[in-house]
């Protein structure tokens, strides 16, 4: 039996497509415009850091495939390290039904089609693959390749984090519900204090993502953070709480069997893709306790992005 979407759901939907396409836009991004990706546009002028993370897609050689796309496909079918990305081309379907919603005889389909095929955030895909890129090579031995992967995977979390915190709690909730962003903004604000300060607070976004990937058990995640963050026992408090919200169905499932089915053709295209790198293995410390240098990376990273 199919899942019906219920009329509140229905209901808020409609309200978040309309409050997004109310939203302005400007000419002076239209380059970096996925054609056809809903509320591209209107992101695009909301966030400089959605600008910049397309900006270095598009600059390392990265294009968009207008082909309809859904998040198991996307999760078993695409190539995660080749530059290009599947994305469903549903803009104009979008706003014809969103003045024309008494013409559909079935809302509820005519929104979980929407839905189901505007779950692939290209923000989420595109940093994948710039970071990647910014990253050194990959270690060679089982443990060592999880760690690596699970470091950028909490990379690519906190940008998200971030992005949220950038489009601000007034719109971020009508952004998620349209999937072009995965995680809420923040209610602490620290993105509102120095550049100093706020990457402090991502840094232990990072560390709590990544040692939830490593299944370190949430109750001995804040006493960690505090050991390799120290000195920032508040930032660290909500930094923790926020990102133990990552959803445990991704962290305990998703996550690992992407792994266990993906690690050996993961390794030979990582070394495709640093085959002419100079750059040591980035070996990420078997104990989490222990990173240390591996957080220059994340602060590397992390003013790439202009954070």
């Amino acid at each position: 039996m199919k899942k019906s979407t219920t009329p509140k759901q229905i209901k808020s939907f409609l309200k978040s497509a309309k409050a997004l396409a109310a939203l302005p836009t400007s000419k002076k991004f239209q380059h970096l415009v996925v054609d056809e990706y809903i509320f591209d546009a209107q992101l695009l002028k909301v966030s400089r850091l959605y600008r910049l993370s397309r900006e270095h897609y598009i600059a390392m050689g990265g294009q968009f495939k207008p082909r309809v796309s859904s998040m198991m496909r996307s999760l078993s079918a695409q190539d995660l390290f080749k530059d290009e990305i599947d994305y469903t081309p549903s803009f104009t379907e979008l706003s014809w039904f969103l003045g024309h919603p008494n013409e559909v005889a079935d809302q509820s389909a005519e929104v979980r089609a929407l839905q189901i095929f505007n779950e692939n955030s290209l923000y989420h895909e595109q940093n994948h693959r710039v970071i990647w890129k910014l990253l050194p090579p990959a270690p060679k031995d089982a443990g060592g390749l999880r760690r690596y992967l699970n470091f950028a995977e909490s990379l690519v979390v906190t940008l998200d984090l971030a992005l949220g915190d950038q489009v601000g709690l007034k719109f971020a909730s009508d952004f998620e519900r349209m999937n072009l962003i995965y995680r809420p903004a923040s209610k602490h604000r620290w993105h509102l204090q120095s550049k100093t300060i706020y990457q402090k607070y991502l840094l232990a976004l990072f560390g709590t993502t990544y040692l939830a990937l490593e299944l370190i058990h949430s109750a001995d995640i804040k006493k960690a953070i505090d050991y390799i963050l120290p000195g920032q026992k508040s930032i660290n408090q909500q930094a923790v709480q926020r990102g133990l919200e990552l959803n445990e169905l991704f962290t305990l499932n998703t996550n690992p069997q992407w792994q266990r089915l993906n690690s050996r053709q993961a390794q030979k295209k990582l070394e495709k893709l640093h085959k002419n790198s100079e750059k040591m293995p980035l070996s990420i410390a078997p104990h989490p306790l222990d990173l240390n240098f591996e957080l220059t990376w994340v602060r590397s990273i992390l003013n790439h992005y202009g954070l």
